[in-house]
């Protein structure tokens, strides 16, 4: 006891240092980073008609000798003295702007975005007076009003105001986007399997390896520029997305040269103080790096290892299995602490002589969490099994306490270079993962436990381990360069690598009876691998994938009666690889206290610890496989614009995509030291898609844009989803499987939308939408109740809504001139889906019934206030989220009908209920607006997280069923409708502080 107290002192006493360390280089830097009475002015000219970003336009200052040419990507920057000015800007065959009344103050930075007009035969200069305070936002919602493509966004302006510290918190604040467990995108309700994230550029590939989507969480918010979401397509846009395309673009060369530090503590109010469970730490697991304690032991056969475990004589079988910790039993950490995160950040740009740039910004993260949630998970007997005439069964009921410890360590690392009319950048993103999950089930009731010594007293309890670690590498390197006539030709390129490693190391699932008087511990017989796996076993798995993948892009401007058009063009390759290992050793109806459940004297040939050989053949179905995955593109498009207010943006997208999966077991031949991979199995799928599309924008008047727009675009299964292996879902509680059947989903997009900017930086857009979808992707439970729930094409479905967006600032009341600092800001879609009833081609399940789609809800509502205080050095944000109820795990597909009338599955559907999530933010600016003191408040209403089933069909939630745990009869008593996920609410209380050191 007194080594662990001495080896905690040590190591606080070495975070004390390094903290007071940390500061002494900060305020040492400050001396560096101290500012004249200078302020800076900087934005981005463009084309008003096309977009381009003009290159060698000429900004000059009235009355003084200041001015600069803009660069190759459009931007300028000039360092002016204190002061009120007036700007001329000119280029050839445009017509000339002069911009006054923009305030130079000490030490800020001015944005001001410009757009150009093409020139008439009579050369103007055009007077136009600005507020510069909203130019950044404005610059933004001027972006959407000229894209190609409809869509939505937030800049750095309004990222800077929230508390978030990474995209996927901040991506929930955009028009029709929602975020799952702040890192998945869900945009107009669809699935995050319906969605793709473009980093810089480069289409991102899927950071799970159970799901089709993109962990959002991974990006910090401080190397953020802006992030766009598209909701319909053009040719140049990956086609794989049908809700939206999340386009993440970071800083390379930053406006202003800083160092920020940004230190945050938070807690849960029904964790914080309580005991905290785990199994055993390693020393390194609060960085996010986890330790090798839970490794295999070394020379333990692997799942390719020439003579596997179960092929041992019983003695060798022992040995190994004698070798494996005794690591069931829970270790109490102590009372739950706060959480915290820190984040560096650093930026800046060098000017040389020769006028070329090099830009850098860097940021480092580290934070750790802890969570403790108590949840009910009850699942219902099918109508039907087991004589079963009604709902009045559990098929499974737990009480759960889930643990959950997490921690991470990333950064961010943008170099880029500028000279002449080309432009170099090396993009670095790497994140280092840990998560640690404790599962208590104090209390089960399990219909289909088989178990040893059934009798009065007895009771089914649960202990789980659950180790995640992920590490994530990926390296852009991109350039962009301008040739031709004035330096309208633009080539685009970039290669890029990722390596996705994922690792889930010693995962013990043991689910037991107890009895009650003498404390011993029963477990039950495993018969099948689904049993093994949720119930009795121990499972080491890990999968590694690497991506390559580069781009070809070239986009000219040329003219047709006298209008500039733009033609564009390019070709993108991306390979996948993936290598999965699993190992899973089930036991053999153990016996014992949990202390000593695992222990190496339970042991011995015939013992309660034995391997379980029945099924220790078939083990390796768990998770040994070999995928991957190929893609090649090309698209070809054209901007067409006629006259001043007519643009049409059309063309053709052709993906050829290749995807495999081979299931394996080694076989090793005599004499030979490396396995051959004997198949289980093999799933191949190649797809050649044509993809068109076309946007047509209309601007009714400077204010008023009209767009309509066309595209096909395609969904594709993951690799995992087609691997017919089967897997332990820790969050549900179910048995998954992949299904090798499955189709990619085709997708027909149908869009309208008017947008009305009433003056710079508000705005007000209404629009509508309608997709034909052509097998859709939904997941389903097997045909026997006991089945594993998997993917499935579900036939035909559709979807149209309508959403709207509002952002509007209060100072068009002319009595209340203090209103002007107040901003009302939502955006809300109602949505309707259907997938129709009818045959299916396919050996699971041969029918589907009428149901709204997966994922998605018939509404969604996102609102807030924003105001200003104290000369704007303060600022109170209100933001509010609801969505409707959703699927989110189908049920069966026969129909029955209840004795109050209604029709219902016989096993219903699984809803995730909607929910009132509202959160607020205090922030003050605080030295000389140098630091920032942020305090937020998550969860303000208490709002329960929860997944059920509607028994009585009456198409809500009512109450949530539960058991009599004085009996063993699996009775539902009380409440109409069963949950199988309902958490105990708590709400968030967090404190940052942001220091930023600007030159």
């Amino acid at each position: 006891m007194k080594k662990q107290t001495l080896k905690k002192v040590v190591n606080i006493s070495w975070i004390a240092k390094f903290f007071l360390l940390s500061c002494f280089v900060l305020l040492g830097s400050m001396r560096g980073f101290s500012q004249a009475a200078t302020g800076k002015l900087t934005g981005r000219i463009t084309d008003a008609t096309t977009n381009e970003k003009l290159y060698g336009a000429s900004i000059s200052v009235k009355g003084t000798k200041f001015g600069t040419p803009t660069q190759s990507d459009g931007s300028y920057l000039l360092v002016l003295p204190v002061g009120t000015y007036t700007i001329s800007i000119s280029m050839n065959g445009y017509a000339s702007q002069e911009i006054s009344g923009i305030e130079i103050k000490k030490g800020e930075t001015t944005s001001l975005p410009i757009v150009l007009s093409p020139a008439a035969k009579a050369i103007d200069t055009v007077v136009v007076s600005v507020n510069v305070r909203r130019a950044t936002q404005a610059a933004l919602y001027n972006l959407q009003r000229r894209q190609s493509a409809a869509g939505d966004g937030i800049s750095i302006e309004a990222i800077a105001k929230t508390p978030d510290n990474n995209v996927g918190q901040i991506s929930k604040r955009i028009t029709g986007v929602s975020v799952q467990e702040n890192r998945f995108v869900v945009v107009r309700g669809l699935a995050e399997q319906y969605n793709q994230t473009i980093l810089n550029g480069v289409p991102m590939t899927s950071t799970e390896t159970d799901r089709n989507a993109f962990s959002l969480d991974l990006i910090p918010a401080v190397v953020v520029e802006n992030i766009i979401v598209n909701k319909t397509a053009t040719p140049d846009m990956p086609g794989n997305f049908a809700g939206g395309l999340v386009q993440v673009n970071t800083k390379d060369f930053p406006t202003d040269n800083f160092l920020s530090v940004t230190v945050q503590s938070s807690f849960f109010d029904q964790t914080i103080g309580k005991d905290f469970y785990s199994d055993k730490r390693d020393k390194l697991e609060w960085l996010g790096l986890g330790g090798n304690i839970r490794d295999l032991p070394k020379r333990f056969p692997s799942p390719t290892s020439r003579t596997p475990l179960v092929s041992l004589n019983a003695q060798e079988r022992v040995r190994y299995l004698s070798m494996l910790p005794n690591n069931l039993a829970p270790i109490n950490n102590g009372a739950s602490k706060p959480n915290y995160s820190v984040q560096l950040g650093y930026g800046k740009s060098f000017r040389f002589e020769n006028k070329s740039q090099l830009g850098i910004v860097a940021a480092i993260t580290q934070r750790r969490s802890e969570l403790i949630e108590q949840e009910v998970t009850a699942r219902p007997l099918p109508i039907g099994v087991g004589g079963n005439q009604g709902f009045e069964f559990f098929n499974y009921y737990s009480e759960n306490i889930r643990y959950n410890f997490e921690s991470s360590l990333g950064g961010a690392l943008n170099i880029a270079y500028r000279f002449g009319t080309s432009r170099i950048t090396l993009s670095n993103l790497y994140s280092n993962i840990f998560r640690n999950v404790f599962l208590d089930r104090p209390f089960a009731d399990i219909e289909a436990f088989d178990v040893l010594g059934n009798g009065p007293g007895l009771r089914v309890a649960g202990t789980t381990h659950f180790i995640d670690e992920r590490r994530i590498l990926n390296n852009i390197l991109s350039g962009e360069h301008r040739t031709g006539n004035r330096n309208e030709t633009i080539i685009q390129w970039n290669v890029n690598t990722s390596i996705y490693s994922t690792g889930n190391p010693d995962t013990r699932n043991f689910v037991y009876k107890k009895v009650d008087s003498s404390g011993f511990l029963l477990g039950n017989n495993n018969a099948s691998i689904g049993q093994a796996l949720s119930t009795q076993s121990r499972l080491w798995s890990n999968n590694t994938d690497f991506i390559f993948g580069g781009a070809f892009n070239t986009s000219t401007v040329f003219k047709l009666f006298s209008q500039k058009q733009v033609f564009k063009s390019g070709i993108l390759f991306q390979t996948r690889k993936r290598k999965a290992e699993g190992l899973l050793v089930p036991y053999y109806a153990p016996q014992g206290i949990l202390d000593s459940l695992l222990s190496p004297t339970n042991i011995y040939p015939g013992g309660p610890l034995d391997y379980t050989t029945s099924i220790a053949a078939i083990a390796g179905q768990v998770g040994n496989y070999n995928a991957g995955s190929s893609l090649k593109a090309f698209y070809e498009s054209i901007e067409n614009n006629f006259g001043k207010n007519l643009r049409v943006v059309w063309g053709l997208r052709i993906e050829n995509y290749h995807q495999y999966v081979n299931v394996f077991q080694p076989f090793f031949f005599d004499n030979f030291q490396q396995p051959d991979l004997l198949l289980g199995s093999f799933t191949s799928r190649n797809n050649f898609n044509f993809l068109p599309s076309v946007n047509v924008i209309y601007n009714l008047t400077d204010n008023f844009t009209l767009r309509a727009a066309y595209s096909a675009t395609v969904i594709r299964p993951e690799l995992k989803d087609l691997a017919p292996f089967q897997s332990y879902d820790f969050r549900t509680l179910q048995i998954t499987q992949g299904n090798p059947e499955l189709r990619s989903t085709s997708i027909n997009n149908y869009d309208l939308k008017l947008e009305y900017f009433p003056v710079a930086g508000e705005i007000l857009s209404l629009s509508g939408y309608y997709k034909k979808i052509t097998d859709p992707i939904e997941k389903v439970p097997g045909i026997d109740n006991n089945a594993a729930i998997r993917p499935l094409n579900t036939g035909k479905a559709t979807v149209y809504g309508i959403e709207g967006e509002i952002r509007k600032r209060l100072s068009f009341i002319p009595f209340a001139p203090w209103l002007g600092n107040v901003t009302l800001f939502g955006n809300a879609s109602l949505i309707k889906s259907k997938v129709e009833a009818g045959p299916l081609n396919n050996f699971t399940i041969n029918q589907v019934t009428e149901h709204t789609l997966s994922g998605q809800p018939n509404y969604i509502v996102n609102a807030g206030i924003s105001i200003l205080a104290f000369k704007k050095s303060f600022e109170f944000t209100f933001s509010y989220n609801r969505s409707g109820d959703f699927i989110t795990q189908l049920g069966t597909f026969n129909e029955t009908k209840l004795p109050n009338g209604n029709t219902t599955p016989t096993s219903p559907h699984f809803y995730i209920r909607g929910r009132d999530l509202a959160d607020i933010v205090f922030t003050q600016s605080v030295l000389n607006k140098k630091g920032r003191i942020k305090f937020n408040i998550s969860n303000l209403f208490n709002a329960r997280f929860m997944v059920y089933q509607d028994l009585n069909g009456n198409g809500k939630f009512d109450s949530a069923a539960t058991v009599d745990k004085t009996k063993t009869d699996h009775r539902i008593v009380g409440g109409l409708d069963s949950t199988p996920s309902s958490i105990v609410p708590q709400r968030s209380y967090s404190l940052s502080f942001t220091y930023t050191f600007n030159q």
